[in-house]
Protein backbone atom coordinates (compact mmCIF):
# COMPACT_ATOMS: atom_id res chain seq x y z
CA UNK A 1 0.00 0.00 0.00
CA UNK A 2 0.96 3.72 -0.93
CA UNK A 3 2.45 5.78 1.53
CA UNK A 4 -0.68 8.40 -0.11
CA UNK A 5 -3.34 5.61 0.38
CA UNK A 6 -6.65 7.90 1.87
CA UNK A 7 -6.97 4.64 4.27
CA UNK A 8 -3.71 5.05 5.58
CA UNK A 9 -3.12 8.82 5.75
CA UNK A 10 -6.47 8.83 7.88
CA UNK A 11 -4.89 6.34 10.41
CA UNK A 12 -1.79 8.43 10.20
CA UNK A 13 -3.55 11.96 10.58
CA UNK A 14 -5.55 10.33 13.61
CA UNK A 15 -2.27 9.55 15.39
CA UNK A 16 -0.60 13.05 15.23
CA UNK A 17 -3.53 14.75 16.15
CA UNK A 18 -3.51 12.31 19.31
CA UNK A 19 0.06 13.26 19.47
CA UNK A 20 -0.56 16.70 19.49
CA UNK A 21 -2.77 16.46 22.12
CA UNK A 22 -0.64 14.90 24.42
CA UNK A 23 1.93 17.49 24.13
CA UNK A 24 0.31 20.50 23.18
CA UNK A 25 1.68 22.06 26.59
CA UNK A 26 4.99 21.32 25.94
CA UNK A 27 4.61 22.66 21.80
CA UNK A 28 3.39 25.69 23.25
CA UNK A 29 6.28 26.08 25.61
CA UNK A 30 8.60 25.51 23.00
CA UNK A 31 7.27 28.47 20.97
CA UNK A 32 7.51 30.47 23.69
CA UNK A 33 11.34 30.06 23.69
CA UNK A 34 11.80 30.63 20.34
CA UNK A 35 10.21 33.74 20.66
CA UNK A 36 11.83 35.20 23.75
CA UNK A 37 15.18 33.90 23.04
CA UNK A 38 17.77 34.20 20.41
CA UNK A 39 19.36 31.60 21.21
CA UNK A 40 16.63 29.04 20.21
CA UNK A 41 15.41 31.57 17.80
CA UNK A 42 15.95 28.89 15.07
CA UNK A 43 13.56 26.79 16.21
CA UNK A 44 10.98 28.23 14.00
CA UNK A 45 12.75 27.24 10.84
CA UNK A 46 13.73 23.64 12.10
CA UNK A 47 9.97 22.16 10.98
CA UNK A 48 9.53 23.64 7.77
CA UNK A 49 13.69 22.64 6.87
CA UNK A 50 12.65 18.80 8.00
CA UNK A 51 9.45 19.54 5.75
CA UNK A 52 11.08 20.71 2.46
CA UNK A 53 13.80 18.03 2.55
CA UNK A 54 10.92 15.95 2.69
CA UNK A 55 9.56 17.66 -0.35
CA UNK A 56 12.51 17.36 -2.43
CA UNK A 57 12.28 13.83 -2.63
CA UNK A 58 8.69 13.54 -2.78
CA UNK A 59 8.69 11.74 -5.94
CA UNK A 60 10.40 8.22 -4.02
CA UNK A 61 7.91 9.43 -1.12
CA UNK A 62 4.62 9.11 -3.52
CA UNK A 63 5.50 6.15 -4.44
CA UNK A 64 6.77 4.15 -1.47
CA UNK A 65 5.07 1.18 0.38
CA UNK A 66 4.54 1.06 3.98
CA UNK A 67 5.37 -1.60 6.31
CA UNK A 68 4.07 -1.19 9.56
CA UNK A 69 6.88 -2.13 12.82
CA UNK A 70 6.70 -2.99 16.10
CA UNK A 71 10.24 -2.56 16.53
CA UNK A 72 9.49 1.38 17.93
CA UNK A 73 7.30 0.20 20.35
CA UNK A 74 9.38 -0.11 23.64
CA UNK A 75 11.17 3.09 22.46
CA UNK A 76 7.68 4.89 22.31
CA UNK A 77 7.25 3.87 25.61
CA UNK A 78 10.66 4.49 27.32
CA UNK A 79 9.89 8.10 25.19
CA UNK A 80 6.22 8.61 26.90
CA UNK A 81 7.32 7.66 30.51
CA UNK A 82 9.71 10.27 30.55
CA UNK A 83 7.44 12.82 29.36
CA UNK A 84 5.19 11.51 31.64
CA UNK A 85 8.04 12.00 34.66
CA UNK A 86 9.07 15.50 32.85
CA UNK A 87 5.85 16.20 33.13
CA UNK A 88 5.39 15.52 37.00
CA UNK A 89 8.59 17.09 37.60
CA UNK A 90 8.02 20.82 35.38
CA UNK A 91 11.43 19.38 33.43
CA UNK A 92 10.27 21.42 30.22
CA UNK A 93 13.02 20.47 27.89
CA UNK A 94 12.99 16.99 28.88
CA UNK A 95 9.05 16.61 28.47
CA UNK A 96 9.55 18.31 24.86
CA UNK A 97 12.30 16.50 23.84
CA UNK A 98 10.17 13.50 24.76
CA UNK A 99 7.53 14.86 22.30
CA UNK A 100 10.10 14.79 19.58
CA UNK A 101 10.92 11.68 19.98
CA UNK A 102 7.53 10.55 20.76
CA UNK A 103 6.62 11.77 17.52
CA UNK A 104 9.58 9.95 15.41
CA UNK A 105 8.64 6.80 16.97
CA UNK A 106 5.27 7.19 16.18
CA UNK A 107 6.00 7.81 12.33
CA UNK A 108 8.34 4.64 12.75
CA UNK A 109 5.43 2.66 13.97
CA UNK A 110 3.34 3.59 11.18
CA UNK A 111 5.50 4.15 8.40
CA UNK A 112 8.09 0.95 8.92
CA UNK A 113 11.39 0.72 9.15
CA UNK A 114 12.72 1.36 5.61
CA UNK A 115 11.32 4.23 5.03
CA UNK A 116 11.94 5.91 8.62
CA UNK A 117 15.68 4.60 7.69
CA UNK A 118 15.62 6.36 4.59
CA UNK A 119 14.14 10.23 5.67
CA UNK A 120 16.01 9.48 9.35
CA UNK A 121 17.88 12.81 8.86
CA UNK A 122 14.84 15.21 8.57
CA UNK A 123 13.14 13.23 11.03
CA UNK A 124 16.26 13.13 13.49
CA UNK A 125 17.02 16.94 12.24
CA UNK A 126 13.64 18.18 14.63
CA UNK A 127 15.73 17.77 17.85
CA UNK A 128 17.03 20.96 17.04
CA UNK A 129 13.92 22.54 17.34
CA UNK A 130 13.76 21.41 20.89
CA UNK A 131 15.97 24.55 22.83
CA UNK A 132 18.09 22.85 25.12
CA UNK A 133 22.39 23.12 25.27
CA UNK A 134 22.16 26.31 28.15
CA UNK A 135 23.25 23.13 30.56
CA UNK A 136 26.65 23.83 28.25
CA UNK A 137 27.22 27.58 29.35
CA UNK A 138 29.52 27.52 32.65
CA UNK A 139 31.63 24.84 30.92
CA UNK A 140 31.88 27.38 27.74
CA UNK A 141 32.38 30.13 30.27
CA UNK A 142 35.46 28.44 31.61
CA UNK A 143 36.39 27.66 27.86
CA UNK A 144 36.12 30.91 26.83
CA UNK A 145 38.27 32.39 28.88
CA UNK A 146 41.15 29.69 28.90
CA UNK A 147 41.29 30.18 25.14
CA UNK A 148 41.58 34.35 25.91
CA UNK A 149 44.32 34.49 28.37
CA UNK A 150 45.61 31.40 26.68
CA UNK A 151 45.84 34.15 23.61
CA UNK A 152 46.47 37.31 25.57
CA UNK A 153 49.76 35.69 26.99
CA UNK A 154 50.99 34.25 23.59
CA UNK A 155 50.76 37.85 22.33
CA UNK A 156 52.46 39.35 25.28
CA UNK A 157 49.94 41.38 26.99
CA UNK A 158 49.90 41.19 30.53
CA UNK A 159 46.82 39.45 32.36
CA UNK A 160 45.67 38.64 35.70
CA UNK A 161 42.93 35.77 36.31
CA UNK A 162 40.11 35.35 39.14
CA UNK A 163 37.49 32.73 37.97
CA UNK A 164 35.58 34.82 34.91
CA UNK A 165 37.89 37.31 35.55
CA UNK A 166 40.42 39.05 33.08
CA UNK A 167 42.41 41.80 34.43
CA UNK A 168 44.72 43.58 31.93
CA UNK A 169 46.85 46.64 32.62
CA UNK A 170 43.96 48.78 31.01
CA UNK A 171 40.94 47.52 32.67
CA UNK A 172 39.24 43.89 33.77
CA UNK A 173 36.50 41.83 31.69
CA UNK A 174 34.46 39.37 32.85
CA UNK A 175 33.52 36.27 30.72
CA UNK A 176 29.59 37.07 30.85
CA UNK A 177 27.12 34.27 30.18
CA UNK A 178 26.67 36.18 26.68
CA UNK A 179 29.93 35.63 26.19
CA UNK A 180 29.98 31.59 26.21
CA UNK A 181 29.47 31.62 22.64
CA UNK A 182 26.49 29.19 23.75
CA UNK A 183 24.38 31.02 20.45
CA UNK A 184 27.13 30.43 18.22
CA UNK A 185 27.45 26.83 19.05
CA UNK A 186 23.72 25.59 18.72
CA UNK A 187 23.36 27.86 15.43
CA UNK A 188 26.50 26.34 14.13
CA UNK A 189 25.37 22.51 14.88
CA UNK A 190 21.69 23.20 13.33
CA UNK A 191 23.37 24.53 10.11
CA UNK A 192 26.54 22.23 9.94
CA UNK A 193 24.31 19.29 10.21
CA UNK A 194 21.99 20.68 7.44
CA UNK A 195 25.45 20.99 5.47
CA UNK A 196 26.96 18.39 6.02
CA UNK A 197 23.85 16.38 4.53
CA UNK A 198 22.77 18.68 1.25
CA UNK A 199 27.11 18.11 0.64
CA UNK A 200 28.52 14.64 1.45
CA UNK A 201 27.31 11.69 0.42
CA UNK A 202 29.66 9.26 2.42
CA UNK A 203 28.69 8.77 6.01
CA UNK A 204 32.26 9.51 8.03
CA UNK A 205 32.19 12.84 5.73
CA UNK A 206 28.49 13.94 7.29
CA UNK A 207 29.94 13.02 10.70
CA UNK A 208 32.89 14.91 10.26
CA UNK A 209 32.31 17.90 9.07
CA UNK A 210 29.24 18.00 12.00
CA UNK A 211 32.39 17.59 14.60
CA UNK A 212 34.01 20.59 12.82
CA UNK A 213 30.82 22.36 13.33
CA UNK A 214 30.93 21.88 16.70
CA UNK A 215 34.71 22.61 17.38
CA UNK A 216 35.16 25.56 15.10
CA UNK A 217 32.46 28.11 17.16
CA UNK A 218 34.18 27.14 20.52
CA UNK A 219 38.18 28.19 19.07
CA UNK A 220 35.96 31.50 17.33
CA UNK A 221 34.58 32.55 20.59
CA UNK A 222 37.24 31.85 21.89
CA UNK A 223 39.38 34.26 19.35
CA UNK A 224 36.37 36.90 19.41
CA UNK A 225 36.93 37.22 23.24
CA UNK A 226 40.86 37.99 22.93
CA UNK A 227 40.12 40.25 20.11
CA UNK A 228 37.45 42.49 22.33
CA UNK A 229 40.12 42.39 24.98
CA UNK A 230 43.31 43.54 22.88
CA UNK A 231 41.45 46.16 21.02
CA UNK A 232 40.28 47.63 24.79
CA UNK A 233 43.94 46.82 25.96
CA UNK A 234 45.65 48.81 22.82
CA UNK A 235 42.87 51.71 22.76
CA UNK A 236 42.86 52.22 26.16
CA UNK A 237 39.51 51.13 26.90
CA UNK A 238 38.01 53.27 24.00
CA UNK A 239 36.97 50.25 21.88
CA UNK A 240 34.95 47.01 21.89
CA UNK A 241 33.68 47.92 25.51
CA UNK A 242 30.39 48.53 25.22
CA UNK A 243 27.27 46.99 23.13
CA UNK A 244 30.34 47.58 20.15
CA UNK A 245 31.65 44.55 20.97
CA UNK A 246 28.34 42.24 20.48
CA UNK A 247 28.28 43.53 17.00
CA UNK A 248 32.07 41.97 16.28
CA UNK A 249 30.47 39.21 17.54
CA UNK A 250 27.86 38.35 15.15
CA UNK A 251 29.98 40.05 12.76
CA UNK A 252 32.46 37.52 13.39
CA UNK A 253 30.42 34.70 13.50
CA UNK A 254 28.85 35.56 10.43
CA UNK A 255 32.55 35.32 8.86
CA UNK A 256 33.27 32.01 10.71
CA UNK A 257 29.88 30.33 9.13
CA UNK A 258 31.06 31.07 5.73
CA UNK A 259 34.74 29.70 6.40
CA UNK A 260 32.88 26.90 8.24
CA UNK A 261 31.04 26.32 4.04
CA UNK A 262 34.31 27.57 1.90
CA UNK A 263 36.17 24.51 3.62
CA UNK A 264 33.53 22.18 3.53
CA UNK A 265 32.89 23.03 0.03
CA UNK A 266 36.63 21.82 -1.14
CA UNK A 267 35.26 18.31 0.10
CA UNK A 268 31.90 17.78 -1.08
CA UNK A 269 30.28 14.85 -3.01
CA UNK A 270 28.92 14.55 -6.19
CA UNK A 271 24.94 14.22 -5.36
CA UNK A 272 23.66 10.63 -6.94
CA UNK A 273 21.27 10.15 -9.43
CA UNK A 274 18.41 7.85 -8.34
CA UNK A 275 17.64 5.48 -10.98
CA UNK A 276 14.08 4.93 -12.49
CA UNK A 277 13.80 1.24 -11.36
CA UNK A 278 14.57 2.22 -7.88
CA UNK A 279 10.80 4.06 -8.44
CA UNK A 280 9.40 1.26 -10.36
CA UNK A 281 10.02 -1.82 -7.65
CA UNK A 282 8.56 0.76 -5.37
CA UNK A 283 5.14 1.03 -6.71
CA UNK A 284 5.27 -2.54 -7.51
CA UNK A 285 5.82 -3.30 -3.38
CA UNK A 286 2.69 -0.51 -3.06
CA UNK A 287 -0.31 -3.07 -4.02
CA UNK A 288 -1.39 -4.34 -1.21
CA UNK A 289 -4.51 -3.01 1.68
CA UNK A 290 -4.55 -2.65 5.04
CA UNK A 291 -4.08 -5.77 7.36
CA UNK A 292 -4.54 -6.31 10.78
CA UNK A 293 -1.27 -5.58 11.62
CA UNK A 294 -2.11 -1.58 10.47
CA UNK A 295 -5.15 -1.72 12.19
CA UNK A 296 -3.34 -3.30 15.49
CA UNK A 297 -0.37 -1.28 15.06
CA UNK A 298 -1.80 2.32 14.66
CA UNK A 299 -4.20 1.41 17.55
CA UNK A 300 -1.73 0.25 20.15
CA UNK A 301 -0.19 4.07 18.91
CA UNK A 302 -3.64 5.89 19.85
CA UNK A 303 -4.45 3.92 23.09
CA UNK A 304 -0.60 4.64 24.40
CA UNK A 305 -0.70 7.97 23.71
CA UNK A 306 -4.49 8.23 25.29
CA UNK A 307 -3.15 6.75 28.31
CA UNK A 308 -0.10 9.12 29.11
CA UNK A 309 -2.91 11.65 29.47
CA UNK A 310 -4.85 9.62 31.33
CA UNK A 311 -1.83 9.29 34.41
CA UNK A 312 -1.07 13.16 33.42
CA UNK A 313 -4.33 13.94 35.00
CA UNK A 314 -3.78 11.68 37.45
CA UNK A 315 -0.86 14.11 38.66
CA UNK A 316 -1.77 16.52 41.37
CA UNK A 317 -0.85 19.90 41.02
CA UNK A 318 -0.86 22.78 43.74
CA UNK A 319 -2.76 25.93 43.14
CA UNK A 320 -0.73 28.92 43.41
CA UNK A 321 -1.42 30.32 46.85
CA UNK A 322 0.88 33.08 48.19
CA UNK A 323 1.23 32.72 51.88
CA UNK A 324 4.31 35.44 52.80
CA UNK A 325 6.26 34.90 56.56
CA UNK A 326 7.03 37.65 58.01
CA UNK A 327 10.03 37.87 60.96
CA UNK A 328 9.08 37.10 64.48
CA UNK A 329 11.70 38.11 66.56
CA UNK A 330 12.90 41.61 67.27
CA UNK A 331 16.33 40.95 66.00
CA UNK A 332 15.05 39.71 62.43
CA UNK A 333 14.67 42.32 59.84
CA UNK A 334 12.62 41.64 56.61
CA UNK A 335 13.84 42.08 53.44
CA UNK A 336 12.25 42.76 49.85
CA UNK A 337 15.34 41.74 47.90
CA UNK A 338 18.34 39.71 48.45
CA UNK A 339 21.51 41.87 48.66
CA UNK A 340 23.43 38.78 47.23
CA UNK A 341 20.96 37.67 44.33
CA UNK A 342 19.07 34.79 45.55
CA UNK A 343 15.80 34.61 42.94
CA UNK A 344 13.33 32.75 43.23
CA UNK A 345 9.47 33.34 41.71
CA UNK A 346 6.07 31.83 42.72
CA UNK A 347 6.91 30.42 45.70
CA UNK A 348 3.73 29.21 47.88
CA UNK A 349 5.70 30.97 51.05
CA UNK A 350 8.72 32.69 50.94
CA UNK A 351 10.55 34.20 53.62
CA UNK A 352 13.76 36.73 53.50
CA UNK A 353 14.68 38.50 57.05
CA UNK A 354 18.37 40.08 58.18
CA UNK A 355 19.47 39.12 61.56
CA UNK A 356 20.70 41.99 64.01
CA UNK A 357 24.57 40.41 63.23
CA UNK A 358 24.33 40.94 59.32
CA UNK A 359 23.45 37.34 58.65
CA UNK A 360 20.82 36.99 55.80
CA UNK A 361 18.38 34.31 55.95
CA UNK A 362 16.37 33.03 52.82
CA UNK A 363 13.47 30.07 52.71
CA UNK A 364 10.75 29.76 49.95
CA UNK A 365 8.54 26.08 49.78
CA UNK A 366 7.33 25.27 46.40
CA UNK A 367 4.55 22.72 45.39
CA UNK A 368 6.07 19.60 43.52
CA UNK A 369 3.90 20.48 40.67
CA UNK A 370 2.44 23.79 40.72
CA UNK A 371 -0.11 25.36 38.96
CA UNK A 372 2.46 28.19 37.99
CA UNK A 373 5.92 28.45 38.62
CA UNK A 374 8.63 25.67 39.56
CA UNK A 375 11.17 25.44 42.45
CA UNK A 376 14.09 24.23 39.62
CA UNK A 377 14.05 26.31 36.62
CA UNK A 378 16.04 29.13 34.80
CA UNK A 379 14.82 31.86 36.15
CA UNK A 380 15.60 30.98 40.04
CA UNK A 381 19.09 31.40 41.06
CA UNK A 382 21.25 31.02 44.11
CA UNK A 383 23.03 34.48 43.31
CA UNK A 384 23.46 36.92 40.38
CA UNK A 385 25.26 35.76 37.99
CA UNK A 386 25.75 39.02 36.21
CA UNK A 387 27.03 40.73 39.39
CA UNK A 388 29.42 37.92 41.05
CA UNK A 389 31.12 34.81 40.10
CA UNK A 390 32.02 31.85 41.99
CA UNK A 391 35.56 31.52 43.40
CA UNK A 392 35.11 28.42 45.32
CA UNK A 393 32.65 25.28 46.48
CA UNK A 394 32.48 23.06 49.21
CA UNK A 395 30.09 20.33 50.00
CA UNK A 396 29.83 18.77 53.07
CA UNK A 397 27.39 17.57 55.66
CA UNK A 398 25.44 19.17 58.68
CA UNK A 399 23.47 16.72 61.21
CA UNK A 400 23.81 14.21 57.96
CA UNK A 401 22.42 16.20 55.06
CA UNK A 402 24.72 17.47 52.65
CA UNK A 403 25.00 21.41 52.23
CA UNK A 404 27.15 23.13 49.38
CA UNK A 405 29.23 26.68 50.49
CA UNK A 406 29.74 29.14 47.70
CA UNK A 407 32.22 31.85 48.21
CA UNK A 408 32.22 34.82 45.44
CA UNK A 409 33.82 37.86 44.80
CA UNK A 410 32.39 41.21 42.94
CA UNK A 411 34.06 42.97 40.01
CA UNK A 412 35.15 45.25 42.75
CA UNK A 413 36.67 42.78 44.82
CA UNK A 414 33.97 42.57 47.25
CA UNK A 415 33.37 38.99 49.17
CA UNK A 416 29.99 36.56 49.97
CA UNK A 417 30.03 33.53 51.09
CA UNK A 418 26.21 31.50 51.45
CA UNK A 419 25.45 28.28 52.19
CA UNK A 420 22.45 26.30 50.76
CA UNK A 421 20.20 22.91 50.59
CA UNK A 422 17.11 21.70 49.03
CA UNK A 423 14.62 19.73 50.87
CA UNK A 424 11.92 17.62 48.53
CA UNK A 425 9.61 15.63 51.32
CA UNK A 426 12.32 13.87 53.55
CA UNK A 427 15.37 14.03 50.83
CA UNK A 428 17.94 15.96 50.92
CA UNK A 429 20.59 17.34 47.90
CA UNK A 430 22.76 20.33 46.70
CA UNK A 431 21.61 19.36 43.13
CA UNK A 432 19.70 21.07 40.85
CA UNK A 433 18.83 17.88 38.94
CA UNK A 434 18.77 15.73 41.75
CA UNK A 435 15.84 17.87 43.04
CA UNK A 436 13.77 17.62 40.28
CA UNK A 437 14.16 14.01 40.07
CA UNK A 438 13.02 13.64 43.43
CA UNK A 439 10.07 16.08 42.75
CA UNK A 440 8.82 14.02 39.91
CA UNK A 441 8.97 10.85 42.17
CA UNK A 442 7.51 12.50 45.42
CA UNK A 443 4.37 13.54 42.85
CA UNK A 444 3.77 9.91 41.23
CA UNK A 445 4.58 8.29 44.12
CA UNK A 446 2.21 10.47 46.61
CA UNK A 447 5.01 10.71 48.99
CA UNK A 448 5.00 14.47 49.49
CA UNK A 449 3.54 17.42 47.46
CA UNK A 450 6.16 20.39 48.50
CA UNK A 451 9.87 21.08 48.51
CA UNK A 452 11.81 23.72 50.03
CA UNK A 453 14.84 25.82 49.45
CA UNK A 454 17.08 27.39 52.06
CA UNK A 455 20.22 29.15 52.09
CA UNK A 456 21.90 31.67 54.43
CA UNK A 457 24.20 34.51 53.97
CA UNK A 458 27.07 36.58 55.09
CA UNK A 459 28.85 39.13 53.58
CA UNK A 460 32.39 40.45 53.77
CA UNK A 461 34.21 37.80 54.41
CA UNK A 462 37.26 36.80 52.78
CA UNK A 463 38.05 34.03 54.72
CA UNK A 464 36.68 30.51 53.52
CA UNK A 465 36.93 28.62 56.55
CA UNK A 466 35.46 31.52 58.96
CA UNK A 467 32.76 32.01 56.55
CA UNK A 468 32.35 28.36 57.08
CA UNK A 469 32.22 28.03 60.58
CA UNK A 470 29.86 30.64 60.99
CA UNK A 471 27.41 29.90 58.62
CA UNK A 472 27.14 26.29 59.81
CA UNK A 473 26.36 27.37 62.98
CA UNK A 474 23.63 29.48 61.78
CA UNK A 475 22.17 27.03 59.54
CA UNK A 476 21.80 24.33 62.14
CA UNK A 477 20.14 27.34 64.40
CA UNK A 478 17.72 28.63 61.86
CA UNK A 479 16.95 25.14 59.66
CA UNK A 480 17.05 22.27 62.18
CA UNK A 481 14.53 22.71 64.35
CA UNK A 482 12.58 20.21 63.32
CA UNK A 483 13.12 16.42 63.13
CA UNK A 484 16.43 14.69 61.19
CA UNK A 485 15.90 13.61 57.85
CA UNK A 486 14.64 9.90 57.05
CA UNK A 487 16.49 10.01 54.08
CA UNK A 488 20.83 11.21 53.69
CA UNK A 489 21.74 11.66 50.04
CA UNK A 490 26.12 12.49 50.27
CA UNK A 491 27.21 15.47 48.65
Amino acid sequence: MKITDNRFLFILILSLLVWLFVYHDALLAMVAIWSRSDTFAHGYFILPISLWLLWRDRVNLQTSAIHPTWLALPLLIISLLVGLFAFAADINVLRQLSAVTSLIFVIWMLVGSTLVWRYKFPLMYLLFAVPMGENLIPWLQSITAWFTVFFLHLTGIPVYVDGLYIQVPTGMFEVAVACSGIRYLIASAAVGALFAYLTYQKTYKQILFFLFALTLPILANGIRAYGIVAIAYYSDMKYATGADHLLYGWLFFGLIIMLMFWIGGFFADKPLIKSQPEINNANKLCQQSLTAKHYSIALCTVLLLATSVWVMKSVPTTQNVYHPVVAEHNHEKPLANSSWGIHFEDALQQNYYVKKSGLEVFHATYGNKQQQGEMINWQNVMHNHDSWTVVNNINFLINNTPVSLVHLRDFSGRSRSYLYQYKVGNYFTTNRNKAKLMQAWNSLSRQSDFSDVRAISLNNMTNIDTAKEILETAFVTDFFAENLPKKVELP
